[in-house]
This record gives C-alpha cells, structure tokens and sequence, in this order.
C-alpha cells in the first residue's frame, strides 16, 4: 500500500507519521524541511505552497492507494484577516488534490474541524448541518462538501480540539503553548464558557491509521469521550501533567476582535467507535496517554 499525507510538519500529521507501520510505502508533502527525528521509513517531499501543479504532478508520480489531507491553513483568528489566501490553502488546494486523486482512483481522507457548527447545541453528530460562524470554518464546509462529491471513495474526518505535543513540526499544539507560559510562571487564560470534546494526538493519529484501510466512506467525528469546558480542561492537565493549577485562570470571552468561535462545539463520536477498533478516551486518560 502506498499513502500521501500532506502537511507533514504539522501537528496531526506528525502523529501519523511516528505511529505508520514501515510496511506502508508512505510519503509526505510539506512546506518545511525534512526534521531530523523522521523514521527512516517515510519518504519527505518538500513542496511549494502555493504551486499546486506541484502537488498534483507528486500525486501523479506515486499513484497512492490513499491520500490522508492534513494540510491547511487552521490559525482562525488570521483565516479571518487573509480570507483569499484561506480559500487558496483550505479550499483551491484540496480541489487540486482531488482532482489528481480521482486520476489515480485514490482513496480520499480529508480532516476537518468541530468548528464547522455553530454552537447552540453541542454534541454534534455526522448529520448535522454545519453553519459555519467564521472564515476558517466557511472554508473546511466548502472543502467538506467537494471531498463528498468526489467519484473516489472517500471520508471526511471532523476532529474536535486535538490535545497533544508536536513530534515531528511546530503544528497547532494548544498543549505546548500552554506548557511554555506555565514554565514561565505566566497565567494561562482559558475560556469557561466554551465547551469541546478533546482528543489526544495520540488516538486521532491511529484513528486516521485506521480509516487509511477502512471501507466506510461518508462523514465521521473523532473526538474524546468527555463533554468538558476548555477551562476545566485546561485544569485537568494540568493536574496530570504536575503543573501548577493556580496559573489556569478562567474567563468569559468578549474579544470583539476575535473571530466569532462556537460555544459548544462538542461533537458526538458514537460512529467512529461502532465503526473503528482505536479506543477513544476522555481528558485525563489522554493527558496519560501523552505523558
């Protein structure tokens, strides 16, 4: 079997790349250099971001069973100040590569966000219609819905707050830069009034594994067991990680120079473990599970 993931260097994607098993011809596309620490059985391709003939010809060449499409454009708040060029990353970029996928009969796994509703409800399950309240979210409902008309089988995969360090890049870890302001003795912010289903990087990576052979084909949310506010969250690790609670400061968040955010953008995972054999957890077993 062979496997493209894009976006390499990026949080997810390092999961899935550490945790692969070498018996998967596996390839990665990334905008950053090769790290270091890459197992020696993946195949880095560095690539430019915005020369998508690029990404199309690499898709042409290796001809994969699956492509696993991690990259995007994921910082919301500045989704929100450059809206084209996250069109151009979330949304031109997966067309190209779908367009390449279904020229080589390419299984499609496209990662998706919580963020896609609106909040008023939470516990959101596959059928559910997303109402999008920001640019980021807009972009990944458009992505959405051109990855579910493609003629390839494929999966839209929607992750809640993924919780976890980086292994292989930087990435969009919320864990590592609250583990900096803790070292430093800062407070840590965290909003009281907004409500997610964690999972850690860990169990998303293989569940992205997983359904790299699974037949399902459709929506799927991958989240944790648990319900939680981002402000008991955040006290919960740092319970498990022996950080110091006290720094972990609850607030209600009125920033009218934020991009809008849902509420609760809890989501439902009762599909994903009917379907699939990786075990979901809540918070504090995560955090073990990373630690």
């Amino acid at each position: 079997m062979k496997i493209i993931i894009t976006g390499g260097s990026g949080f997810v994607a390092g999961s899935i790349l550490s945790q692969i098993s070498d018996e998967i011809d596996t390839y990665t596309l990334s905008r950053r250099n090769k790290p270091d620490n890459l197992p020696r059985h993946i195949h880095w391709i560095k690539i430019s971001s915005d020369k998508e003939n690029e990404w199309s010809n690499i898709i042409l060449q290796v001809r994969p069973n699956v492509i696993i499409h991690t990259s995007a454009m994921a910082d919301i708040d500045e989704c929100e100040k450059q809206p084209e060029l996250a069109w151009k990353v979330n949304v031109d970029l997966t067309r190209v590569l779908l367009q390449s996928a279904e020229e080589v009969s390419s299984r499609f796994i496209f990662c998706s966000t919580d963020t896609v509703f609106d909040g008023i409800k939470g516990m959101y399950i596959e059928e559910d219609i997303p109402v999008p309240l920001n640019v980021y979210a807009r972009t990944k409902v458009q992505a959405e819905q051109d990855v579910l008309q493609a003629k390839i089988p494929r999966v839209v995969t929607r992750l809640s707050l993924v919780m976890g360090f980086p292994v292989l890049g930087i990435g969009n870890s919320f864990l590592a830069r609250m583990q900096q302001k803790i070292e430093e003795g800062k407070p840590v912010p965290m909003p009281e009034d907004e409500y997610r289903t964690p999972i850690d990087v860990i169990t998303a990576g293989k569940a992205l594994i997983e359904l790299a052979h699974n037949s399902f084909e459709g929506v799927i949310h991958l989240a944790g067991n648990e319900r939680i506010s981002r402000y008991n969250m955040a006290k919960i690790i740092a319970r498990e990680m022996g950080w110091d609670e006290t720094l972990i400061q609850p607030y209600v968040i009125t920033d009218s120079l934020r991009a809008p955010r849902p509420k609760d953008a809890s989501l439902n995972n009762t599909l994903a473990k009917s379907i699939l054999k990786t075990s979901f957890l809540g918070v504090s077993d995560g955090i073990r599970l990373i630690k």
